[in-house]
């Protein structure tokens, strides 16, 4: 199940942005639970945008910049900033690009004509019980909420699910993206195929705006099971936001997804990520760039701090890496390890000095090596971990780890095959390696931290009649 835990959260966020109506700028502070795993997101909301910082369990997450006003979202890692439509317009779910046609379009290639999928139909019903109740300083409805999507099996992205909320909803302020983000909560499950797009059908009422989630507990039965998780507010305050925090900063390498897959761009006027240049003698102060997330924070006495770089694909799957590489931050938390990402991915000195400021005393590599569908035989044994074996009915991947500690140039671990199965989809069988691969990291750490003492060759004993000492010289 914990497989699965990213994926529920980032539907948690956008469900999140059904229905706020803002007028003010606002900073609120939430907190979310999936499945026994909390993340405390703080969401800042100026007109028809929102900037939501998340983190799990105290260390960092993600950044995503919703822009209700251009039917976009921008999520910012590192120094790139992915571009996705909010919907691809009024009845379609926008075309996901595999790695090959990102590749192209960044290259200036032509980009790639999106198959035609089938049909996503979501339908929903709302009622407000008519209970009111006052939560900091807002009057909030009590309000029912039903949806259930269902994709023809032509669909490229198959969704499968029924949601029941029961929340509490205030009127704080005119954001809405209303509709988009139930395409984009549709459009985005794990068993979304690339290079294609659904159309999409709306059925039943409760289409308008509810209002901000004061408290939710949402429900979700799917294929993969039933699981609850509860959102509520534990802060709000009115404040002055510039911006600049609500763009792409400045010098981010835009990847607009939509462009790519031969469709529009993500906005009729969509702004590129300027190079930071000098500034006129008369001009205004530039604005402060937004960053992907706060200053790195100076490590707690007795943390032990990994650095993760950029997982590496070369399945040829398109795995969507990023979103994977939040999931591996979030299983070195299980340890209590303080995972932070990394911009650099090579050469190793780079990495290694990005660590070095970011105080890591570890970096780890992970590279996804091999990944083999259900029902297509599994893959060679040989070329799995000794020991392993995995069910040939099931997805399978091997991930392939190397780590490092700070300053020291030989690795603690080389190469090191991790291997693992999974019931579904072959995202799911990469997660279940970063199990592993946390776990070992762990172990490696505390076999750092408590070296075993050398012994000392035992001396053989002597021969019955010999001594163990020359004889002197005469």
């Amino acid at each position: 199940m914990t497989r699965l835990l990213r994926y529920f959260f980032s539907l948690v966020v956008l469900l999140i942005c059904l229905s706020v109506l803002a007028s003010a700028d606002l900073k609120i502070k939430t907190r979310t639970t999936v499945m026994g795993h909390t993340s405390e997101s703080t969401v800042y909301i100026k007109g028809g945008r929102e900037r939501n910082e998340m983190s799990f369990g105290g260390r960092g997450g993600s950044v995503s910049i919703m822009q209700c006003d251009q039917k976009r979202m921008i999520t910012i890692s590192g120094n790139e900033c992915m571009v996705m439509s909010m919907g691809g317009g009024e009845t379609s779910c926008p075309a996901m690009p595999g790695m090959g046609a990102m590749a192209r379009g960044m290259a200036g290639g032509e980009p790639e004509v999106p198959r035609k999928g089938g049909v996503l139909t979501i339908t929903r019903t709302s009622t407000d019980t008519g209970e009111r109740q006052e939560m900091f300083g807002y009057k909030a409805r009590h309000i029912k909420t039903s949806m259930t999507m269902e994709s023809s099996p032509d669909a490229c992205n198959q969704s499968h699910m029924k949601m029941e909320m029961d929340g509490w909803y205030a009127d704080l302020a005119g954001f809405s993206c209303a509709d988009e983000s139930y395409r984009g909560l549709a459009c985005s499950g794990p068993g979304a195929k690339r290079g294609c797009s659904d159309r999409i059908v709306m059925k039943g009422s409760g289409s308008a705006a509810m209002g901000y989630p004061m408290k939710q507990t949402m429900t979700m039965t799917s294929e993969h099971g039933t699981f609850t998780t509860t959102t509520e507010v534990i802060a709000l305050e009115n404040a002055s936001l510039e911006s600049s925090l609500f763009d792409m900063p400045p010098g981010c390498k835009v990847m607009d997804t939509s462009a790519m897959m031969g469709g529009a761009p993500a906005a009729s006027h969509a702004e590129a990520a300027p190079e930071p240049t000098a500034a006129p003698a008369k001009a205004a102060p530039a604005a402060p760039a937004a960053p992907p997330a706060p200053a790195m924070a100076a490590k707690a006495t007795g943390v032990v701090r990994v650095g993760v770089v950029k997982i590496k694909d070369m399945s040829g799957q398109s795995l969507p890496t990023d979103n994977l590489r939040l999931n591996l931050l979030s299983e070195f938390g299980r340890h209590q390890l303080e995972a932070v990402p990394l911009d650099a991915e090579a050469p190793h000195a780079d990495v290694e000095s990005e660590a070095t400021a970011k105080q890591c005393d570890y970096i780890v590599y992970t590279t996804s090596t091999q990944i083999k569908d259900a029902g297509t035989g599994g893959l060679p044994p040989a070329a799995l971990p000794k020991g392993v074996i995995l069910d040939p009915g099931k997805y399978q991947a091997i991930t392939a780890i190397t780590l490092y500690k700070v300053g020291k140039p030989a690795p603690e671990l080389k190469d090191l095959p991790l291997a693992a199965d999974a019931s579904q989809f072959a995202v799911n069988a990469v997660m279940a390696t970063f199990v592993q691969e946390s776990d070992r990291v762990a172990q490696q750490i505390a076999d750092d931290a408590h070296p075993k003492p050398a012994t000392k060759p035992a001396k053989t004993p002597a021969k019955p009649g010999t001594s163990s000492t020359k004889p002197k010289q005469p």
